[in-house]
């Protein structure tokens, strides 16, 4: 992966990185001590006597890992339960062990350090003492217990055997000597070497283990690292960091599992397609009534639908010039020469439901009656429809009518619309036919291009519907619409391979819904000081000009000074009524209306 994609992953997924650094600072400030806490350790050092070196193999206490190991054993009578007795400590013995570190020396000398951590330097000399002297005093009892306990062993085991060496000696001494003499005298030989193996058995308990402290704490040092001294502030912004790898790496998981597509360049990867435009994600009040609004109060969306229109018109107009006629068969020699006047059938579909495709549908017929040309709007999409209100229609018959009409003519079912060169069939009252005849189908297209220089068409989902299979063959061009964060890969990638199996005629894809970038307010009102320019200068000021050329020079689509409230979808505005809040006042601008 790219520097580049990894941006991408962050602009996707910031909110998942924000939350996690957050939530760390948040917990890491509660849970810290106001004021930074130190640690210092003392030491206490203790020597082995008679011994050279570190006493690595050698039998009890002798082995100063063992004596280490008895400094932190938590047993009923261990070193840590001694100590807490001495010091008059209330606590588990086994806390005061886990502030105890006893090793041997680096350097291979038989020394053994008992090392002490505590909050003050006191408790840590006093703790260190404590455990070197009671660690002391616990060998020095169990090597006393063990060397007498030796001791009268060795002696037991010796007078038993001296006992046996006098029994014999008296049967070999009895006159007459007995027959198997020989044989007591080899007994006898025997005990005597058993005897003198007891003996020095007896003489060896002698050497214990003997400890002595050298070096007793006197002062503790402190190490005051980054965790144990840090602040509440350090902590809180060590915690951040950590919690922002953690958030990225969290962010780079989530963008490998997530099969949506957000980007154009995701996009046009898995349809096979172009991006003809990019609709920007509108705000949440204004999403539901986003097909009225988008020419008159969100420049940037309807700049997005222009260049949609550019790209269809420029497209018809290529395909005019070159075959002579309008793409299916049907001449259209007086229209050749400006593409801006050719007679056009789109289709607009998308993948699954809730992609936008009908508002796309809409704001695209606003798009293309902006240019002066007339424009019919055909809703097949008879399970979802969009609703005619939008346009100050009535809900009425329409495409599911003329399909049981049986031969009756399109134009009783078109209705004018209050949006000047744009006219709409609706759905019709006649509910979904899944099983629509394609001749049906064909007639009304080939009527509604005699309505109309543009025919466009809102139909359903493509991988749902088979009636939008049957129409997107019928087109001169279809258009697919997507929603950024929301359609699927897979949906893509079976959407394009349905298009490609049936032959449409597919010019690219809309993305809907794309986050809006710093350009965002480019169309949108001009800057402070320009604007004071203007207002002067269309009051007469210094460098005016009084004419009336100079209400044309204002912006096309100014924005408004008041709003509507958001409403639901179901009782959302119609056109009419938006363009009333926006009326045109006399220097070719907007205003509100009060």
């Amino acid at each position: 992966m790219e520097s580049v994609d990894y941006v991408k992953i962050l602009k996707n997924h910031w909110k998942v990185v924000v939350a996690l650094v957050l939530l760390a600072i948040v917990a890491v400030f509660i849970t810290s001590p106001k004021t930074p806490s130190k640690a210092y350790s003392a030491e206490h050092v203790l020597m082995l006597e008679g011994a050279s070196g570190s006493q690595e193999g050698a039998q009890g206490f002798n082995n100063l890992a063992l004596a280490a190991m008895m400094a932190t054993n938590d047993t009923e009578d261990g070193v840590p339960a001694r100590v807490a007795a001495a010091i008059g400590f209330d606590g588990s013995p086994a806390s005061l062990a886990g502030k105890i570190e006893a090793t041997g020396d680096s350097s291979g000398l038989p020394l053994l350090h008992v090392t002490a951590t505590a909050g003050t330097p006191d408790e840590a000399i006093k703790l260190a003492n404590a455990f070197g002297t009671e660690l002391v005093k616990f060998i020095d009892e169990r090597e006393t217990a063990d060397s007498e306990a030796a001791r009268a062993e060795a002696a037991t085991e010796s007078a038993r055997i001296e006992g046996q060496i006098d029994a014999l000696n008296a049967q070999i001494d009895t006159v007459p000597p007995p027959p198997d003499v020989a044989q007591l005298e080899a007994r006898v030989d025997a005990l005597t070497i058993q005897l003198g193996q007891a003996m020095g058995n007896q003489e060896a308990v002698g050497a214990a283990a003997k400890y002595s402290s050298i070096r007793p704490a006197q002062s503790a040092s402190t190490d005051a690292g980054f965790v144990a001294g840090a602040s509440r502030a350090q902590r809180s912004l060590f915690a951040g960091v950590v919690a922002a790898l953690l958030g990225f790496g969290v962010a780079i998981m989530l963008d490998r599992s997530d099969s949506r597509l957000r980007t154009k360049e995701a996009a046009e990867r898995h349809f096979g397609l172009p991006v003809l435009a990019e609709i920007p994600l509108l705000g949440i009040g204004d999403r539901s009534r986003a097909a009225v609004i988008a020419f008159e109060r969100v420049p940037r969306v309807a700049e997005a639908y222009r260049s949609l229109r550019t790209a269809l018109l420029l497209f018809r107009g290529k395909v005019e010039e070159r075959m002579g006629t309008n793409g299916n068969g049907h001449a259209n020699g007086h229209h050749r020469g400006d593409p801006s006047r050719l007679r056009q059938l789109v289709v607009v579909t998308s993948p699954e439901p809730g992609d936008g495709k009908s508002t796309t549908t809409a704001n695209l017929a606003m798009a293309y009656a902006e240019t002066g040309q007339s424009v019919l709007l055909v809703s097949w999409d008879l399970w979802r429809p969009l609703s005619p209100g939008v346009f100050d229609a009535e809900e009425g018959p329409g495409v599911s009518d003329y399909l049981d009409g049986h031969g009756s003519s399109l134009v009783r079912y078109v209705q004018d619309t209050s949006i000047p060169g744009v006219r709409i069939v609706t759905a019709g009252l006649g509910g979904h036919h899944p099983t629509a005849q394609i001749e049906a189908a064909r007639r009304l297209l080939e009527e509604a291009r005699t309505l109309a220089n543009v025919v466009i068409v809102d139909t359903a989902p493509i991988l749902s519907a088979s009636v939008t299979r049957e129409l997107v063959t019928l087109a001169d061009a279809v258009v697919v619409v997507c929603r950024s964060g929301r359609t699927t890969t897979s949906a893509a990638d079976r959407c394009a391979e349905l298009l490609e199996r049936l032959g449409a005629p597919t010019l690219g894809v809309v993305l809907v819904g794309v986050p809006t970038g710093p350009f965002a307010d480019y169309y949108g009102a001009p800057p402070k000081g320009i604007k004071g320019r203007f207002e002067r200068a269309g009051r007469g000021g210094r460098g005016s000009r009084r004419s009336t050329e100079g209400a044309e020079t204002g912006p096309r689509h100014k924005a408004p000074t008041s709003r509507p409230a958001a409403t639901s979808p179901s009782s959302r505005p119609t056109a009419a009524q938006y363009r009333a809040t926006t009326a045109r006042g006399p220097d070719g601008g907007r205003e509100s209306s009060r």
